[in-house]
């Protein structure tokens, strides 16, 4: 395991060399990121669901002032696959980019609201290794239990990403 957590940025989809096409545009104080996959992208897995592959496209919703991150993953095709809640802790900003710390953990949602926790292993061996501290680890668990209740309350994600889907993939 690692001695430090890894720090999510806005931005950091244009410097990976298996996506291209990155658009960057604010919807009023939200940033929202957008890349698609090179039509040679290994394919990933996010527990059994293939988010990643040839042509696929990610967008990227940072919520809250920078304070949380909410994936939304589309196919080649543009449909949609589901949607990933990072979990982690806003770093302070300047101007307006945004990094955040991750701490691990994250929420799968699919479009009908069903949840899955992910990573909740190698979170427990974080904290009890001090990689997360006692609070990051109380912050983390308390985001768990927030945005849990907020999805069954349908409150979370919130309408605009939702319902955010996309016509046609750029080739």
């Amino acid at each position: 395991m690692a001695n430090t957590l890894r720090i999510i940025a806005s931005g950091d989809w244009q410097r990976d060399f298996q996506m291209r096409d990155y658009r960057a545009e604010w919807l009023n104080d939200m940033l929202v990121e957008r890349a698609a996959w090179v039509a040679a992208a290994t394919p990933q897995l996010l527990g059994r669901v293939q988010v990643a592959g040839p042509n696929y496209v990610w967008f990227r919703f940072w919520l809250g002032d920078g304070e949380q991150i909410l994936d939304k993953y589309f196919d080649a095709s543009g449909l949609p696959i589901g949607m990933y809640s990072h979990v982690g802790m806003a770093l302070p900003h300047q101007g307006r980019s945004f990094s955040l710390v991750d701490l691990m953990l994250g929420l799968w949602i699919t479009a009908d609201a069903h949840v899955t926790v992910h990573h909740e292993a190698l979170f427990d061996e974080a904290v009890r290794s001090q990689v997360i501290t006692p609070i990051e680890a109380e912050h983390a668990e308390h985001q768990i239990r927030e945005m849990t209740m907020a999805i069954a309350q349908k409150r979370f994600p919130p309408a605009l990403v939702r319902n955010f889907s996309i016509v046609a993939v750029p080739r």
